[in-house]
């Protein structure tokens, strides 16, 4: 597939999301863009928005509270069905308008002409505004479906203490994105047909079996020059993306660079890459490397991307700038993939890689992928199946393995896994979470909230049944059909906070005994869960709109635990959907565990929930004037009377203690 037959697949391609989505094609295509551009690494996540005024557009953006950075994206969209070009003129004049939006908002006159229920928009510009002093990083990218040049994207710059970079992604930028996911570009350096330069190196003979190992160091214009190319292609493995200058040690490669560039060897660690093929000549019997086959940076992805985009600054001279960089050279192809993920774990690099970085090779992920791989959907109407769901473990594997398709290949491979039934691991960790009641969570994003979510797998057993696989699709579906429901309201904003939260307390006025086997054998919900739900998103919104701080920012108060446990006691007739909640004699836990539970577990959950919130009241009363049990056991007993009268299902080893506690206070003389 060359690049006009691309740009015509891509347009569509985004033409049949319009269709499902029920979006605009601009949105469309401002979405499909960004994927790749996620996939790249280059861009976290994406909120979409629509502000179009004289001299100023945007169409997405996105904060990164964390690190203090906004990204800001406008888009060209080109409705032929045939690859056109984009004149520079339009180009800059996009440029212009988000970066005009940018100054406006910071400058605070937008507040006033923004339209409160655009709540996308009004909350971005909000932002911008309040976080003037905090922010000092700021990118701002034309993203189109046509052909433009990417000689005329402006320099970056520092204005009034904030950078700004500008970036471009067109067809041919998404086009070698494709073709690095397909395989069909291998970074390649030839050193001395396009740098005219060699490098000097130390053969570590016998190292291992496993690997050749290779010391050399490498000039800075030579490797900006290649990562100026390859992108995010020459950090495929490497289980980071770059951050532009957040990150302290960021800034700190920049001053070297800009200050001290002789002194940057010394300073910088280097860094670590791995090959499939190193080329070698000897000149005076010193070994010189001068072409190195299927390149990557598997450490120091941070350190090369740095000193690229210092080097795009005005008056930087790399000259002084040199690398130390090993290259370990994997004799056997099928095992680079466990030889690099412990080199990315075990080598020393400039910021620590912690062990959720490596999250997506944990088992409960490998197990959710294997199963959607290989779990088909149900049908209605009992014929052959004939989709699934696509989980994608690893940053574009979905990308990945339709770049490798042929054009027929690839539309059978949209058939089995159609685009809407593609869920990642941040997608993954808010159906959970949700579904744990903890909305306010959800609302803190979603790399933040995978990391809890990370946390809460660690303190669980991770065995996952193809039952517990069901059920998780079924939670998908569900999540997605609140979605679908709240966006038809146009409400204006908060949609994500709406979805979760609604999602939350459905979870909790239903115990967590909603029938999701039925949602997975009918790849939907009915008309009466449509109907609660309906119920629901009025009670909701103008719950979230009314925080209990006047004049709160409705995200931050969305992510106060404070605004779940104000919300999930009101009141709301769910009589309903009473045939869609599984009674106890029937129910099989299905939290994170993923295992069903024995009769004798099911038993003791039912013992549990027969005492009455009276009796663990008097316990806990007659343990605190007697001075019984432990502290702990008192307040447990105390907790035990709050879930009985919530009507709460206890959990195995909730309903363990409890009949510990009551078999405790019989012995020591305990009656009602």
């Amino acid at each position: 597939m060359n690049l006009s037959e691309f740009g015509i697949d891509f347009l569509e391609s985004a033409l049949i999301t319009v269709e499902e989505d029920k979006i605009s094609q601009e949105d469309a295509i401002t979405n499909d863009i960004l994927e790749y551009a996620i996939d790249s690494g280059e861009v976290i996540a994406h909120e979409l928005c629509h502000y179009k005024v004289r001299g100023i557009k945007i169409n997405a953006w996105n904060y990164d509270e964390e690190n203090a950075s906004i990204d800001l994206f406008v888009t060209i969209f080109k409705g032929e069905p045939r690859l056109t070009k984009v004149s520079d003129r339009d180009v800059l004049d996009a440029f212009n308008k988000a970066e005009n939006f940018f100054w406006q908002a910071r400058d605070g006159k937008l507040s006033a002409k923004i339209d409160e229920s655009d709540i996308n928009v009004f909350d971005l510009v909000q932002i911008i505004e309040q976080s003037k002093n905090e922010v000092k990083n700021a990118r701002i990218f034309v993203l189109t479906n046509g052909e433009a040049s990417a000689e005329i994207i402006p320099e970056a710059l520092e204005q009034n203490g904030v950078y700004i970079d500008f970036q471009l992604w067109d067809m041919e930028r998404v086009y070698q994105q494709y073709l690095i996911r397909a395989g069909k570009q291998k970074i390649e350096i030839d050193f001395l047909n396009d740098f005219n330069h060699k490098l000097k190196c130390l053969h570590m003979e016998k190292v291992s079996e496993k690997v050749d190992a290779y010391i050399a160091i490498i000039p800075g214009r030579i490797l900006a020059s290649v990562y100026e190319k390859y992108r995010q292609g020459l950090l495929e493995k490497n289980v980071r993306t770059f951050l532009q200058f957040r990150a302290r040690v960021n800034q700190g490669i920049r001053e070297t660079i800009r200050k001290e560039p002789d002194m940057f060897f010394a300073y910088n660690n280097g860094i670590s890459t791995t090959a499939e093929k190193v080329e070698v000549e000897f000149e005076d019997n010193i070994p010189y490397i001068t072409k190195i086959e299927n390149w990557q940076v598997v450490n120091g992805g941070q350190t090369t991307a740095s000193i690229f985009a210092t080097s795009t600054e005005k008056d930087i001279d790399l000259s002084k700038v040199f690398v130390q960089m090993k290259i370990s050279v994997v004799r056997q192809q099928d095992e680079v993939g466990a030889i690099v993920a412990k080199i990315s774990r075990f080598a020393n690099t400039q910021t620590i890689i912690k062990d959720s970085d490596f999250s997506s090779n944990n088992k409960y992920h490998i197990a959710i992928e294997n199963f959607s791989r290989t779990e088909w959907m149900p049908t209605k109407t009992g014929g052959k199946a004939t989709n699934k769901w696509f989980y994608e473990r690893t940053r574009g594997q979905y990308l990945d393995e339709r770049s490798k398709k042929t054009v027929k290949e690839a539309k059978i491979f949209d058939r089995e896994y159609p685009k809407k039934q593609k869920f990642i691991k941040t997608d993954l960790a808010k159906y959970e979470m949700s579904w744990l009641q903890r909305p306010y969570d959800v609302g803190k994003g979603a790399e933040n909230n995978f990391k809890l979510f990370t946390k809460e797998l660690a303190s669980q057993k991770n065995e996952i049944s193809k039952k517990y696989y069901q059920r998780l699709i079924a939670k998908a579906i569900l999540f997605k059909e609140i979605d679908r429901i709240v966006a038809k309201k146009n409400l204006g904003g908060y949609k994500a906070n709406m979805v979760s939260y609604i999602f939350s307390w459905l979870s909790f006025k239903t115990n967590k005994k909603l029938n999701l086997d039925t949602i997975w054998e009918n790849q939907g919900i009915n008309e009466t869960l449509n109907n609660i739900i309906e119920q629901m998103i009025t009670i909701v919104w103008d719950h979230l709109n009314n925080p209990l701080k006047v004049g709160m920012n409705i995200g931050e108060w969305c992510k106060k635990p404070e605004c779940w446990l104000t919300l999930k006691d009101k009141f709301i007739d769910t009589s309903i959907i009473n045939e869609e909640i599984k009674k106890l004699d029937s129910y099989i836990e299905n939290d994170l565990i993923g295992q069903e539970l024995s009769h004798l577990e099911l038993k003791i959950i039912q013992e549990a929930s027969n005492v009455k919130s009276e009796t663990w009241f008097a316990l806990a009363k007659w343990a605190k004037e007697y001075s019984k049990f432990t502290p702990f056991d008192r307040k447990l007993s105390y907790n035990l009377g709050v879930l009985a009268n919530r009507k709460n299902t206890l959990t195995v080893k909730q309903s363990k203690n409890a009949l510990r506690l009551l078999k405790q206070a019989a012995d020591e003389g305990f009656s009602e």
